[in-house]
């Protein structure tokens, strides 16, 4: 699944990834796409706080709206304990 939250500043874009993963089942993954800069610290604390799994981060230089750096977050929801 991938959530478009580019062009959204915070705490647009982890409140979009937090919506998706309520709806999914355990070990979906999704893929957030942010030209925010601060969901380089938002979205590894969410995932954190919320015992996610961040399994990948990624920069697209210029590769966003209006040549925005694309911040790409790959992400694994994990089962409810």
């Amino acid at each position: 699944m991938l959530i478009d939250a580019t062009g959204l500043t915070c705490p647009l874009p982890v409140l979009r990834l937090q919506k998706a993963l309520r709806a999914l089942a355990s070990a979906s993954e999704v893929t957030l796409h942010a030209t925010d800069k601060m969901a380089v610290i938002d979205v590894p604390h969410f995932c954190i706080e919320n015992g996610h799994d961040l399994l990948k981060t990624e920069t697209q230089k210029g590769a966003g709206p209006g040549g925005m750096d694309l911040l790409l977050f790959h992400v694994r929801k994990r089962s409810a304990a």
